[in-house]
């Protein structure tokens, strides 16, 4: 009988220790194995009369309206979300190695190549006008090339309107 009680007394005491090493190898082991996150963002805004200029990539300045906000992801592409008001994207289209932006406006995504361009939110959804360049856009089902010159006008599901424009009157705020 008394071997029997010691050796139960001896497991209790091996079995602390022994499971808190595991824990504490466990959670060590854990640090290694869970990634961190990556994806961060940033939000900025304008207020009445405000005007900002952010530097999104090496390659692509932004350049925002007074009452504008937009969140810039740190991703692979770069992601900018326009949440309201009006912004435009300035890009060195000349560049050799132009990162690919995204960028998400609602439901309309654009995949940009260093082009320069205006967006900007509606009530129903937005526009986009084109300097110079071109850029994909995808909106419900359907996916166009916007090139410079064209305005595109569209709902969350599907193009409202397509049109050309001069230099002067995209983004005439800037001026």
């Amino acid at each position: 009988m008394g071997k029997t009680s010691v050796s139960i007394f001896r497991q209790k005491k091996f079995w602390l220790p022994f499971l808190s090493a595991a824990l504490v190898m466990l959670i060590g082991l854990m640090i290694f194995i869970v990634p961190s996150p990556y994806l961060s963002s940033q939000l900025y805004e304008t207020t009445a009369g405000q005007f900002r200029q952010v530097d999104v990539t090496p390659d692509v300045t932004v350049e925002m309206d007074a009452n504008s906000a937009m969140t810039v992801a740190n991703s692979v592409p770069p992601s900018v979300e326009l949440i309201r008001g009006n912004v435009y994207f300035n890009g060195n289209g000349n560049a050799v190695d132009t990162i690919k932006l995204e960028v998400i406006m609602g439901q309309a995504y654009f995949q940009d190549n260093g082009a320069s361009y205006s967006l900007e939110t509606t009530k129903d959804g937005g526009s986009i006008a084109v300097s110079q360049g071109q850029l994909e856009m995808r909106i419900g089902d359907q996916t166009r090339l916007v090139s410079a010159g064209q305005r595109v006008d569209f709902d969350s599901f599907k193009v409202v309107d397509e049109s050309s424009i001069v230099g002067l009157d995209i983004a005439s705020w800037r001026l």
